[in-house]
């Protein structure tokens, strides 16, 4: 790549790792996830961490980029989905929401 398109690369790249850990910062306080500056470094690091050995001149292959930049979000979305469904024990003997389920809302039974 030229020196142009390295650039150009980087400063979009710096964009999206930058509205990416903006974006989960602001989900994370919407939602109430605990510490969400750093669920928001973690997005960021693993992002950057990312584009960084993509523009560096080391052979990284893709693929291992492409673990990079989904794992920050996966780990994220775990972390998330804990904090918004509730903390009952699993019942390996019903489905969610369904009729054996006693954290289901009940007000669509009235």
């Amino acid at each position: 790549m030229s020196f142009l398109q390295v650039g150009a690369v980087a400063l979009l790249g710096i964009a999206v790792v930058l509205g990416a850990a903006a974006v989960v910062y602001r989900d994370a306080t919407r939602v109430g996830v605990s510490r969400p500056a750093v669920w928001a470094g973690i997005v960021a690091i693993a992002w950057g961490s990312a584009l960084g050995l993509y523009l560096a001149p080391l052979a990284v292959p893709i693929p291992g980029l492409l673990v990079m930049v989904v794992g920050g979000p996966a780990l994220y979305l775990f972390e998330r989905d804990d904090v918004t469904h509730n903390d009952n024990s699993a019942d390996p003997f019903s489905l969610p929401d369904g009729p054996g389920d006693s954290s289901s809302d009940n007000s669509r039974d009235e």
